[in-house]
C-alpha cells in the first residue's frame, strides 16, 4: 500500500527542489509584492497555535509517555527514523497495531494537505480544538492517516495502522486519541 506521507514528502521535495533549480539562474531581480496571507486552499487557520519545535527532534521521548503508550495498546519505546528530513517515531504491538507520528517545524502541512488531497477519503475534522483531516483509501480500510495543523509552519502527520484481516473499529480515532495525548502536553506558541 502506499502510504500517503511517502508521496506527500516525495512530492515536496522534487518541487522544492524544481524552485530552486528553476529561480537559481534567472537573473531576473524578484518582484516586491505586499506581504499577503498565505494560500490555505480551504485549511482552516489554526486559533490556538501549539508549539511542537519542542519535542520535533526527539519524537520517541518527546511525544508520548509510557502511561500514554500503554493506554493506546503499545507495550514500549518506538522506533525514531526520518523521512525527507522530517523526524517521525512508529511503535508498534503483538496485535500488529502500528502508529506513526511525523513532527512537521518547517511548513504548512495542513494547507499542503488540503492543497494535494492525496486520499480518495477527505474528511475535515478538529483534534483537541485543532484543524485537521482524517484520510484514508476505502472505508473499510485499516489504515487512516490524520494531518493536525498546530500553527503556522507546525503540524503532525500520524498513521494508525491495524491488522490486514480484521477492521480496526476506527482507525481515524484510534489516531486521533494519540494526537490528544500529544496536543495536550504542547506549549502554546509565541
Amino acid at each position: 500500500m502506499i502510504r500517503p506521507r511517502a508521496i506527500w514528502f516525495a512530492t515536496a521535495a522534487v518541487a522544492v527542489g524544481l524552485l530552486t533549480s528553476c529561480s537559481a539562474g534567472s537573473g531576473a531581480a524578484p518582484v516586491s509584492t505586499p506581504a499577503a496571507a498565505p494560500l490555505r486552499y480551504g485549511a482552516p487557520e489554526v486559533t490556538s497555535p501549539r508549539d511542537a519545535s519542542g519535542v520535533a527532534a526527539e519524537p520517541c521521548a518527546r511525544l508520548l509517555t509510557n502511561q500514554d503508550l500503554r493506554s493506546l495498546g503499545f507495550p514500549g519505546p518506538g522506533r525514531g527514523r526520518t523521512l525527507v528530513d522530517i523526524p517521525e517515531c512508529v511503535w508498534a504491538n503483538g496485535r500488529d497495531e502500528r502508529l506513526s507520528i511525523a513532527v512537521d517545524t518547517r511548513r504548512d502541512l495542513l494547507a499542503d494537505t488540503y492543497r494535494t488531497r492525496l486520499l480518495p477519503i477527505f474528511v475535515p475534522t478538529t483534534v483537541e480544538g485543532m484543524p485537521a483531516v482524517r484520510q484514508r483509501m476505502r472505508p473499510d480500510d485499516n489504515t487512516c492517516t490524520v494531518t493536525t495543523g498546530l500553527g503556522p509552519r507546525q503540524a503532525l502527520e500520524t498513521e494508525w495502522s491495524g491488522l490486514s484481516t480484521r477492521q480496526t473499529e476506527d482507525p481515524c480515532a484510534k489516531a486521533e486519541e494519540a494526537i490528544a495525548l500529544v496536543v495536550r502536553k504542547l506549549p502554546p506558541q509565541r
